[in-house]
């Protein structure tokens, strides 16, 4: 008579709520900065927004990638000034998952004139 070990794998559990939007953040961002661009980023974030969703954000130091990734998604690039700076912000829907990309006060900016 022989003893078998029959093997009992465990499946990994399923990923929190907070774990899959906090991927999906991530995809989403990493596409939306996908657009090809001579620039890299400054910075890259993903934000918990509650219930699991969550945003992502990325500063650039030039206005450039944010024309070409708001050329690229066929949206608008928007300007706001406040305090003496201009923030210019572009923001992508990427598979239901808001990006924000945004630079403050570039160097390549629209000179002013006054």
């Amino acid at each position: 008579m022989s003893t078998e070990t029959i093997g009992t794998e465990t499946p990994a559990p399923a990923p929190a709520a907070w774990q899959r939007g906090l991927q999906q953040a991530m995809t989403a961002t990493w596409k939306a900065i996908g657009v090809p661009s001579a620039a890299a980023p400054f910075c890259i974030a993903q934000n918990d927004v509650g219930g699991g969703e969550h945003t992502g954000t990325v500063h650039y130091l030039l206005l450039a990638p944010l024309r070409e990734i708001a050329e690229a998604y066929d949206v608008p690039v928007n300007e706001s000034t406040a305090g003496g700076s201009t923030t210019y912000t572009v923001v992508v829907p990427v598979d239901g998952i808001t990006v924000t990309i945004w630079t403050t006060n570039p160097a390549d900016a629209p000179a002013v004139t006054e």
